[in-house]
């Protein structure tokens, strides 16, 4: 199996779980560097439930970016390697200061004015949810600005993995939590919001509509040709570490699961599973095997 496209999810797969967006949540320099390099090679692209302002100098080896869990994907011109800030493709245009260079296109999974609405929805949730549950952070996830106004307010994530029991606020605290979360977006007059829990990850997401990765990773497929010379001729593997990420593990022709923390044990429905520091030897191999992919690659 030759592998041609790279599909990741980023947050506890190419850096740890327990990295927070406040604290240093990079991806460790010795894996940037080897996806730098494969990135000469072929497609990767991103695919996360973060948005494109954290992500994007966090994976500037990527073509493409599926933000918020597919509600924004953005076709990015390459980048060149090194700071963020001396990359010219990044610098803001004067005539237009909402505009990244380097974005190419981008697209919304659904209109902006459902959009607009359910983002009212949203953002009175979260501040609800910060003024009754103290202990949590509230991460609020925005699209990217566009000519005729600031981003919208897409997603938001209930985080307590910086609780040194994140366990038992999982077991005693979650469950209210998306009681209080599901009694609100209930009683609103727009389109129903969606919430994503997970098995055992400590956080919650709550998005401006139902939206998954299997949409994200087709999106993305389809963008390809706009990026890259032609039609990926090949394989594509998909890395992820949560429940959310198992539409796009359906959808891939190589599914790779990470463990990226003991605490974890979520439900994957991929086919191999590694430990999170095998990934760069996995990585570094595929490459130097040219891209063909055999299960010793991972032992």
């Amino acid at each position: 199996m030759r592998i041609a496209a790279i599909l990741s999810d980023y947050d506890g797969t190419l850096c740890p779980t327990g990295s927070l967006r406040s604290q240093n949540n990079v991806i460790p320099q010795e894996l940037e560097d080897i996806l730098w390099t494969i990135s000469e090679k072929i497609p990767i692209c991103i695919v996360s439930s973060k948005d494109f302002n954290f992500l994007h100098s966090r994976t500037r080896f990527a073509v493409i970016i599926s933000c918020i869990l597919g509600i924004e994907a953005l076709v990015l011109s390459k980048h060149e390697r090194g700071t963020i800030t001396t990359d010219k493709k990044c610098i803001i245009k004067e005539s237009d200061t909402n505009n990244l260079c380097c974005i190419k296109s981008s697209r919304l999974l659904l209109d902006t004015q459902i959009l607009h609405d359910n983002s009212k929805v949203l953002a009175s949730l979260a501040e609800d949810i910060e003024l009754k549950f103290k202990q949590v952070i509230v991460e609020r996830k925005f699209t990217t600005a566009s000519s005729d106004g600031g981003g919208i307010l897409a997603g938001v994530t209930i985080d307590w993995r910086h609780l040194e029991d994140w366990k038992l606020f999982k077991k005693k605290t979650e469950p209210v939590l998306e009681k209080m979360i599901n009694k609100q977006t209930g009683q609103r007059s727009s389109p129903s919001l969606y919430i994503q829990t997970y098995s055992s990850h400590p956080f919650i997401d709550v998005y401006a509509t139902r939206c998954d990765k299997g949409l994200a990773f087709d999106n993305i497929l389809s963008n390809i040709p706009d990026v890259w010379n032609n039609n990926i001729e090949g394989n594509t593997m998909y890395l992820g570490d949560s429940e959310n990420d198992n539409p796009a593990f359906r959808k891939a022709d190589l599914s790779i699961g990470m463990e990226s923390d003991e605490r974890l044990s979520p439900k994957l429905e991929c086919e191999y599973l590694i430990n999170y520091n095998q990934l760069k030897v996995f990585l570094r191999r595929l490459q130097n095997n040219d891209f063909i992919f055999s299960s010793n690659l991972l032992t």
